[in-house]
C-alpha cells in the first residue's frame, strides 16, 4: 500500500471563503491537518499591489492552532492581477501584487508561492501572451530568490487561459525562464482536462515538480476525494514511485462545499487516513 506523510497534505481555504480565517484554522486543526496552503483571498488575508496585512500576526495565529504554512497562494485568477496582463497599467499593478505576495510568503516562512499564467487578451497571438509570461517570471524570479521562495507555476484549464495549459507549454516556459526559483505545480484537474497522465508529468519534469494541487475530479471540478473519478491509491503509489515528497494542496473550489466546508474536509481527509504513515 502506498503511504503519505500527514504533513504533506495541505488544507486550503477557498471553500471557506464565506467563513472567517479562525473558523478555517480551527477546522483544519480539529480534522487532523498539520499543514495549510494559505489562500490569500478575503476574508482570510488582505493582499494587493499596495501592501498586505501583518504577516507576523498571521504566522502567530496559524501556529497557535498547531499548523504550518507550507505554501502561500495569492488569488491568481482574479481579473485585476494577472501574470499575462496586456495593458501596461495592469502589468504594473500585477507586478506589485505578485512582488508583495512573494515578500509576504517569505515573512510567514512559506518556501513555495503558487502562480499561473492567466491573463492576456484572447484575440492576440498566444505567442505574445506567452512571451509576456516569460518576461514577468524572469523579473519575479530574483525577488523570489531574495526572499527564500520558489515560484511554483501551474497549468490551468483552457477556459482560464490561452497559454500554459499543457505540460509541453509549461516545460517550454520553465526552460525559457531558466531560473532555479521558478518550478512547476502539477494540478491534477488541469492535467486531467488536458488528457495528460501523472507519469508523463514526472517523466518530463521530475524534481522540478515542487508542489501539487491534488483534488478529485471528473476530470473537471476541484472536488473532495470520493466525489470524482480519480484513482487515489494509484496516484499515491505513483508519488511514491517517483519519490515525490512535496505538498498535496487540497484546492476544493466547487460551490457545493461552500455551505459546510468543514464537513467536506472531514470526508476528504478520511479518504487519506489509510495511507498516512
Amino acid at each position: 500500500m502506498p503511504y503519505l506523510r500527514r504533513e504533506q497534505l495541505a488544507g486550503m481555504g477557498i471553500h471557506y471563503m464565506y467563513y472567517p480565517l479562525d473558523y478555517f484554522l480551527e477546522s483544519q486543526a480539529e480534522l487532523g491537518f498539520k499543514t495549510i496552503e494559505m489562500w490569500c483571498g478575503l476574508p482570510h488575508f488582505i493582499l494587493d499591489d499596495y501592501g498586505y496585512q501583518d504577516t507576523r500576526e498571521l504566522k502567530k495565529k496559524v501556529e497557535s492552532y498547531g499548523l504550518h504554512i507550507g505554501v502561500f497562494t495569492p488569488e491568481c485568477a482574479v481579473y485585476s492581477y494577472l501574470i499575462c496582463a496586456h495593458d501596461p497599467l495592469a502589468q504594473k499593478h500585477s507586478m506589485g501584487y505578485y512582488t508583495n505576495g512573494i515578500k509576504a510568503a517569505g515573512e510567514v516562512g512559506a518556501k513555495i508561492m503558487l502562480t499561473n499564467c492567466c491573463g492576456g487578451d484572447w484575440n492576440e497571438e498566444p505567442e505574445r501572451t506567452f512571451d509576456r509570461a516569460v518576461q514577468v517570471l524572469r523579473k519575479l524570479a530574483p525577488v523570489a530568490e531574495d526572499n527564500g521562495v520558489t515560484l511554483a507555476v501551474e497549468t490551468v484549464r483552457p477556459e482560464e487561459s490561452r497559454v500554459v495549459i499543457t505540460l509541453p507549454e509549461l516545460k517550454r516556459l520553465l526552460d525559457a525562464v531558466d531560473h532555479p526559483n521558478v518550478k512547476a505545480t502539477l494540478d491534477v484537474t488541469a492535467m486531467g482536462v488536458a488528457g495528460e497522465t501523472m507519469q508523463e508529468w514526472f517523466e518530463t519534469l521530475g524534481s522540478d515538480i515542487c508542489h501539487m494541487h491534488f483534488p478529485d475530479g471528473r476530470p473537471y471540478g476541484h472536488l473532495i476525494w470520493g466525489d470524482g473519478l480519480h484513482p487515489l491509491e494509484d496516484y499515491l503509489q505513483l508519488l511514491n514511485d517517483y519519490h515525490y515528497e512535496g505538498y498535496l494542496g487540497q484546492e476544493i473550489t466547487d460551490g457545493r462545499y461552500f455551505d459546510d466546508p468543514k464537513e467536506a474536509d472531514r470526508k476528504n481527509i478520511a479518504a487519506f487516513e489509510p495511507y498516512f504513515k
